[in-house]
């Protein structure tokens, strides 16, 4: 319990890069020091949590690899808002076919 309280307190991230980031909305007029903290936690559990996901999918126990990323963001429902920075790999081929079959679809 007491360990649990301990990282309570702290942050991993660097919190003037979060304030940065933050800053960059334009909807965003000032930032608590609260708020802040709060964020910058959250986006620590949640990086924790994806990591924590993959190590248990990837098949090599000693490395999680961006397919095993991949693969999370693709079939867990809460996190297919990643699918666009974190997409499957393809071949070039394929997406050229991928492609073509669009063309194909928009045309009729």
């Amino acid at each position: 319990m007491s360990s649990a309280k301990e990282g309570l307190g702290n942050c991993q991230l660097p919190i003037s890069r979060i304030r940065t980031i933050m800053k960059s909305s334009p909807e965003v007029n000032s930032i608590g020091n609260d708020s802040l903290f709060l964020i910058a936690k959250a986006t620590e559990l949640f990086v924790q949590n994806l990591a924590q996901l993959a190590y248990e999918k990837s098949c090599n126990k000693e490395l999680v690899d961006y397919n095993d990323l991949a693969d999370i963001i693709n079939k867990k429902e809460q996190l297919q808002f990643l699918q666009d920075i974190i997409p499957k790999k393809m071949k070039y081929k394929d997406y050229l076919e991928m492609v073509k079959k669009k063309e194909i679809i928009v045309i009729k």
